[in-house]
């Protein structure tokens, strides 16, 4: 596998300087492909659960429909909820059953419009973007005929990691910068506590208070702390990449994250645990650590450490 790699550009270094090629690339390969079934598995029982919300969603307004679907009208919204949602479960239990490259593709495409679907009546449901960024990537895992086909799965699936975590460091970033920009410009900016004592306000200026909601919004300060916790998860996600032994205890921050958005904010994101748990709790490429190792790699902490060694040598 690391011979394969030496000359990209990106993998080469990954190989160099980390050791998630570390086992057998039969044994990874069959890991891998059981994670992919199991991410249709997944997928299906999304598809089956939206059946129960085909009628409703079927004689709703259309407001304004996304690019994908700019064509739809609102007399042939019924007959499109109908077929794209039937399609989803079809072509959900066939990929189960026949594991090709076309059905992976015809699978991502249905899910895509029918997320754009579901996004078309005037509020984008950002939840569904984590299966169809999983989708994505898989659908480009080559069939069992393709040159070095095992290989090109193992990057495909370490790819699907690489851009979910840059997705949350994204996140992150955009939270720390346009905290700085409000630091200098508003009363109210990220660092101070009040601001996520104004994000439950907000929140709940449109919708019922949550039992913790409420618990927070009086104890904001403790609320403010791990906000800057949950920045710190998503700011860094995409440093964890590279190091498999975080793999699972950032898996288990971020799901806890969706957790706390579901419990304090009453924010549905189930969508987003079912990828974490699938590409890094049972990632295949995790490294077992000691505790004392664990805590020594994570993000910041590296640095420190770094640091102190390079100044005594």
């Amino acid at each position: 596998m690391n011979k394969v790699l030496e000359d990209h550009f990106f993998w080469k270094f990954v190989v160099r300087h980390t050791s998630i090629f570390s086992r057998d690339t039969n044994a990874l390969f069959a890991s891998v492909n059981m994670l992919v079934k199991l991410a249709y598995v997944v997928v299906l029982m999304m598809a089956f659960n939206h059946l129960f919300i085909v009628h409703d969603l079927a004689n709703s307004k259309l407001v304004d429909p996304l690019w994908p679907l700019f064509f739809l009208k609102q007399e042939h919204l019924q007959v499109t909820t109908y077929i794209l949602q039937i399609s989803l479960v079809l072509s959900a239990i066939l990929v189960i059953i026949k594991h090709t490259q076309f059905l992976r593709v015809y699978v991502f495409i249905n899910y895509f419009l029918y997320a754009a679907l579901l996004s078309s009546f005037g509020k984008i449901n950002h939840s569904l973007h984590f299966i169809l960024l999983l989708l994505f990537c898989f659908a480009l895992i080559p069939g069992s005929t393709a040159k070095q086909f095992k290989e090109k799965s193992l990057l495909i699936f370490l790819s699907a990691k690489f851009f979910l975590l840059l997705a949350y460091s994204l996140t992150g970033f955009w939270k720390l910068f346009w905290g700085v920009i409000e630091l200098f410009t508003q009363d109210v900016s990220l660092f101070s506590p009040l601001s996520f004592r104004n994000v439950l306000v907000f929140q709940f200026e449109s919708k019922p208070m949550t039992a913790f909601g409420g618990w927070f919004l009086e104890h904001y300060v403790i609320g403010w702390l791990l906000y800057l916790l949950v920045i710190y998860l998503e700011l860094f996600s995409i440093l964890v990449f590279f190091k498999p032994n975080l793999y699972k205890i950032w898996g288990a921050g971020l799901i806890v994250l969706h957790l706390s958005l579901a419990l304090i904010l009453d924010v549905n994101t189930y969508p987003a645990v079912a990828v974490i748990a699938i590409v890094l709790l049972l990632s295949p490429f995790y490294k077992k650590s000691t505790i004392k190792e664990t805590i020594l790699s994570l993000p910041v902490i590296d640095w420190f450490i770094y640091l102190i060694k390079k100044r005594k040598a």
